[in-house]
């Protein structure tokens, strides 16, 4: 069973079919078959909606995949449904807490040369349909054993950890509404885009990972601060003022040997000191050990 690396949806994983540059986005070798898993915390109706009613999509069924966690199927109206190798069919997933969807796709990429007789969805039907007939949705794993699966170690401690998809999302205080604890509102510090994959030589990666420190280590008003395992360049901070509300924003990029990280941190005056000590904290404990 392939569980998404920090996620909730599984599939048996067709040997087909394998993450390339996200783990969260698996393609077939000549991209013509797509598997594409999002996550999220539920926030209210129309924030699910996004995700539970896709636009433009059509509600093929609708039932529970187990006790307590809902399902909806919905197939993507914008192709033709007699077209012989374009599809699109997502499987919408969430309990009280949670929403996650899986979107498997079938195409040409417009290329002429991928074009095949009887066309990519009969290709890829049995396929499809062994994925399908296995989806799964396991209990959350623990804030750091969602970052173990993705290779990224640092101490959580205090900091009320909640994975949010594929990012991590930290605060100095528990988060007391659900936009909060989205990361939509209060302060907050966000690692993005975790389930990225580095793509290139260990030699080549290690020579573009320095190349990114040194670029960024240059940009006027940085400042460096190194850990035991990572080197994290902290740029200049914003300041943004909307009416009588003033907020800033703090971005670190974060390096291991091979690999990158940007880590963002959102606050108010008020927790500017706290978030700003949090941040540095959390740079100085992160590991991103080689892939």
């Amino acid at each position: 069973m392939y569980f998404v690396p920090g996620g909730r949806i599984g599939f048996q994983r067709p040997a087909t079919i394998t993450p390339q540059t996200n783990s969260w986005h698996l393609l077939s070798p000549d991209h013509t078959l797509q598997v594409e898993v999002r996550e999220a915390l539920r926030i209210d109706a129309d924030w699910d909606d996004r995700m539970l009613a896709p636009a433009r999509h059509a509600l093929i069924a609708s039932g529970f995949l187990s006790p307590g966690i809902e399902h909806r199927h919905f197939r993507d109206q914008r192709f033709d449904e007699h077209d012989a190798d374009y599809a699109a069919n997502t499987h919408v997933f969430r309990d009280d807490h949670w929403i996650g969807q899986i979107r498997i796709s079938t195409s040409t990429l417009g290329s002429q040369f991928l074009s095949i007789p009887g066309g990519q969805i009969a290709r890829w039907r049995d396929v499809t349909d062994a994925l399908i007939a296995s989806l799964a949705v396991r209990p959350s794993p623990s804030a750091s054993e969602a970052l173990a699966e993705l290779r990224v170690y640092l101490t959580l401690d205090d900091l009320n950890p909640r994975l949010v998809g594929n990012q991590l999302i930290l605060s100095i205080v528990p988060p007391a509404t659900p936009l909060e604890a989205s990361g939509v509102n209060g302060s907050y510090i966000l690692l993005s885009q975790l389930s990225l994959l580095p793509l290139g030589s260990p030699e080549k990666l290690e020579q573009t990972t320095n190349a990114a420190f040194a670029l960024y280590q240059g940009t006027p008003g940085s400042r460096v601060i190194a850990g035991s395992d990572c080197r994290g360049v902290v740029l200049r901070e914003n300041r943004r003022a909307d009416g009588d509300e003033v907020t800033f924003s703090t971005k670190v990029m974060a390096f291991g040997r091979t690999r990158q990280l940007e880590i963002s941190s959102h606050y108010s005056l008020g927790d500017r000191d706290r978030i700003l000590q949090a941040l540095e904290r959390v740079v100085l404990s992160l590991s991103l050990p080689d892939g």
